[in-house]
């Protein structure tokens, strides 16, 4: 998604606001009063350090917060209908993003973590509706935690140190796997996914189709 694009999605959801802060029954974002009800909201490319007012909208089903230098997450925590959230290149400084905070998001469905500092996914071994994970360009290496992620369908793991995926051998419900630039040499793991249509190889190529796929994983 383009800067400008974000900004007027921002500048869209501010402007459902209340023009005047000091007279707020709501949630004071930016000078603007949002009511406490909303189901959306996307401050991506907003320039936050806090997000501490995001706890203040507990309907919050979808989430767009990428590009914004934040430190803590923690108010996320309390969004527990949230059922997507885009995180992606949040720490702008490189600085390590702890995922601790989502731990309690058993709603969600499709999760962006990408282009962050982010080596442990222990946090998301429990959300049991999780359909999509994209971590493109991170420095995950431990795929343990997504063992039990059994509703995952989409998994991108593009450009990270990744090189052992046997702990994906259980996710039956996998449709696509995403391991361009990945360290990964042995794919026998996957031989046990029946519905995988979509293989993004190491070496960059992509395979789709589920009789290709097998053909290549039987090698």
């Amino acid at each position: 998604m383009s800067k400008a694009l974000a900004a007027l999605i921002l500048g869209s959801a501010l402007a459902t606001g209340i023009a005047t802060a000091q007279t707020c029954d709501g949630v004071v974002v930016k000078d603007v009063c949002l009511p406490t009800d909303l189901g959306r909201l996307n401050i991506s490319y907003g320039q936050f350090e806090d997000i501490y007012f995001l706890s203040g909208f507990p309907r919050l089903e979808y989430l767009d917060m990428g590009f914004n230098p934040v430190h803590d997450l923690s108010p996320l925590g309390s969004l527990s209908k949230l059922t997507y959230l885009d995180l992606g290149e949040m720490r702008l400084d490189g600085a390590a993003l702890d995922l601790a905070p989502l731990a309690g998001l058993t709603a969600l469905i499709e999760l962006d973590i990408s282009e962050n500092d982010i080596t442990n996914l222990s946090a998301l071994g429990n959300l049991p509706k999780l359909e999509s994970l994209t971590a493109f360009d991170t420095d995950i290496n431990d795929l343990a935690p997504l063992a039990n992620l059994h509703s995952l369908r989409v998994l991108q793991l593009q450009d990270t140190p990744v090189s052992d995926i046997s702990a994906l051998a259980g996710l039956l419900n996998l449709e696509a796997l995403y391991l361009n630039g990945t360290e990964v040499s042995d794919l026998s793991a996957l031989r046990s996914l029946p519905n995988l249509q979509l293989l993004g190889l190491p070496n960059g190529s992509r395979i789709t189709g589920q009789s290709k796929i097998k053909a290549v994983l039987a090698e």
